[in-house]
């Protein structure tokens, strides 16, 4: 995995948090791509918002002696909140060698798009499935089982599905030490792609703008090392970020909460590959 991480900020609310640069204030220390005057980006993603990302991405590369989008794809991605998870099926696109996917969302994102053949973001693991030739066997963690068992049987027979329980072991009643939390990695055979929806995480943890799971964000940062240590990791993104004028909830706070728990994974993905992330 390579040792850089991007922004994608589509609706706004990395604005509103620093995990990303040095200090408040102060310079980035990641590729930040300003996503916002795209449009037909918001849950759905349709084929003129598609190429817009990808010469944005592409735009961003231009520094390097030539843009290679696979090397981009295996780096660390910061993708908004749960309504553009999608992009993990376009970084996905970029990848040229088979892989291994994991998810972690509360949500399995396998449902056909209401709009045909339109990707969105609760469809992007089936799309990856149908169209991504070199996906070989994908692994969903933490997804509501209602959902799962609402799923077409030929779609629910092509994804390996594990409960919270099935790899946090000794769950430690929700304790937050490390050292009482013990990891299950699922089985897979390839280079992994990891991906993470903030969703997966209990709402006293942190909020996003989704119905959430069970996980504490401590099982979520021991299962990313655990996979980390034990895997072959080619590269990861995270969404499930709150949106930037959600109701209901205390957004300072909400902002906070997943401002911290960003750089808690940058941090913990920035020492497994050696790098300062002030360095980047």
């Amino acid at each position: 995995m390579k040792a850089e991480f991007s922004v994608f900020n589509f609706s706004g609310i990395y604005d509103e948090e620093s995990f990303y640069r040095v200090d408040k204030g102060s310079s980035f220390c990641g590729k930040v791509l300003d996503l916002k005057d795209i449009s037909g980006t918001n849950c759905l993603c349709d084929d003129a918002a598609k190429a817009a990302i990808k010469e944005a991405i592409i735009d961003a590369e231009r520094g390097e002696n030539t843009v290679n989008l696979h090397a981009f794809a295996n780096g660390i991605h910061f993708i908004d909140s749960g309504n553009y998870h999608y992009m993990s099926a376009l970084l996905l696109d970029m990848v040229k060698e088979p892989f291994s996917l994991v998810v972690l969302d509360h949500h399995p994102d396998m449902q056909p798009s209401m709009f045909g053949d339109i990707l969105s973001c609760g469809s992007w693991v089936k799309n990856v499935l149908d169209t991504n030739a070199n996906v070989r066997d994908v692994h969903v963690i933490g997804a509501d089982r209602k959902l799962i068992d609402e799923l077409d049987e030929a779609d629910r027979c092509r994804v390996h599905f594990y409960d919270r329980e099935d790899v946090i072991l000794d769950l430690g009643n929700g304790s937050d030490d490390a050292g009482s939390v013990r990891v299950r990695l699922p089985e897979t055979e390839y280079p992994v792609y990891l991906s993470i929806d903030k969703d997966v995480i209990r709402t006293d943890y942190l909020r996003t703008n989704w119905d959430q799971g069970e996980f504490t964000a401590l099982e979520v940062l021991e299962f990313t090392k655990a996979l980390l240590t034990g895997k072959e990791v080619m590269g990861v993104d995270i969404c499930g970020e709150c949106a930037p004028d959600q109701e209901g909830i205390d957004l300072e706070k909400a902002i906070a909460q997943n401002d911290q728990f960003n750089r808690d994974i940058l941090e913990l993905l920035a020492v497994n590959n050696s790098v300062n992330i002030n360095e980047i």
